[in-house]
């Protein structure tokens, strides 16, 4: 098990890491990152810091030759444990972002691109500092316009985000990496499962790149053992999870995870429109489809695709991508991963062993842990593994 070299937690211009005993930072392609610590404290510190106004968070560390700073704000406490000589309790904490978007109100009328819109209305939100940067890594193929009716950043991202797709007809995501240091990334599950994490290796002057793979293995002196030194350990996986695979699928399949029989009632042309199924099932699907000429000059809505029959199926891809969840727990944590990349995974108990589980995965989620550990904080992650079958 590697350790890290340095940990930083700063509450305003304190550094409270000693106090530390344990913290969990976590990201996923659903949306920002958040965390938890829990502090044991001996001094009156809650009641010095944590007043009713949510403190700035600042945490750096350092793993192996990587150095990462991180800016978030608290978000409350919880499990305060009290006695004589110290108190023990939980911090919450949440990214900028989260703050602003959760806050800022959005009434304006944006045009374009679905990426466009979300760029536009992130920006308002988060402003152009460097801090909380969006980088767009597929560009959508849907486009309109969107007259935000005076609701909170997040949910009006969400609104466009839910009706974007990229050109090859997948599904857009907006989630942060922690690695990311405050960034804001906009990808689709294609670009995803095409975004593979290397493996560097030289050779003389080559460098070799390979997908990155995730391996039960053990450090050890024997080949029973793997015979793995401890930089050698860096992505061994202690255990493989398989959380889903096709859970609930009767249900799943009546609610038309796997097409619909779509009906158009357009009310503009007091007419109706049936469309043969895209997708394997027929589950009867009734929508009111937006007018034709909702806007001047032939412009159209950035949500009028989303109830189609092609609309319809790319957003099931997003819930059917759950369908096969697995989780690689106590990883030894690879430095520079996060979600959103795609790996491999070897999920037998040793290099002798093979499951036909085995395959491509994209990162869904992250839970980066760190543990005080006789004076010195262990790193391990866990990593949610998704794909569609």
């Amino acid at each position: 098990m590697l350790n890290l070299q340095d940990l930083k937690v700063h509450i305003f211009n304190t550094d409270i890491a000693a106090m530390v005993l344990s913290m969990t930072m976590y990201e996923t392609i659903k949306g920002s990152v958040r965390g938890s610590m829990t502090i044991k404290a001996g001094v009156n510190f809650m009641d010095t810091f944590m007043t009713k106004y949510q403190a700035p968070l600042r945490i750096e560390w350092q793993y192996m030759s990587y150095l990462w700073t991180n800016h978030f704000y608290t978000n409350g406490i919880e499990r305060v444990e009290l006695d004589k000589d110290s108190k023990q309790y939980t911090i919450h904490f949440i990214s900028y972002t989260t703050v602003n978007e959760s806050t800022i109100r959005i009434n304006e009328t944006f045009s374009g691109r679905g990426d466009q819109i979300i760029s536009d209305i992130f920006k308002q939100a988060n402003g152009n500092f460097s801090a909380a940067p969006l980088r767009i890594e597929s560009k959508c193929e849907n486009k309109g316009r969107y007259v935000v009716p005076n609701i909170t950043a997040r949910t009006a991202l969400n609104n466009v985000l839910n009706a974007s797709f990229d050109t090859e007809k997948t599904p857009m995501c907006l989630y942060q990496r922690v690695c990311d240091e405050g960034g804001t990334r906009l990808a689709s599950l294609d670009f995803m499962d095409n975004n593979k994490f290397y493996r560097v290796e030289y050779s003389g002057i080559n460098e070799y790149h390979d997908t990155f793979e995730l391996r039960a293995a053990n450090a050890g002196a024997s080949n029973d053992s793997d015979g793995l030194n401890s930089m050698e350990t860096v992505g061994t996986v202690a255990k493989f999870t398989i959380e889903e695979h096709h859970k609930d699928f009767i249900s799943k399949l009546g609610s038309g995870y796997y097409g619909h029989k779509v009906q158009h009632i357009q009310l503009d042309k007091t007419a109706t429109e049936d469309f043969p199924p895209q997708e394997a099932t027929e589950i009867p699907l009734t929508v009111h489809k937006l007018p034709e000429k909702m806007y001047d000059n032939n412009v159209v809505s950035i949500f009028g695709l989303a109830c189609t029959p092609e609309g319809i199926a790319i957003n099931n891809i997003k819930k059917k991508v759950f369908n096969t969840r697995i989780k690689a727990e106590d990883v030894i944590a690879i430095p520079g991963l996060g979600c959103g990349f795609c790996i491999k995974i070897a999920s037998g108990e040793s290099n002798l062993n093979y499951s036909k589980m085995d395959s491509n995965y994209i990162i869904s989620d992250i839970h980066h842990k760190f543990n005080m550990n006789d004076g010195e904080f262990t790193y391990l992650q866990d990593i949610g593994l998704i794909r569609d079958e």
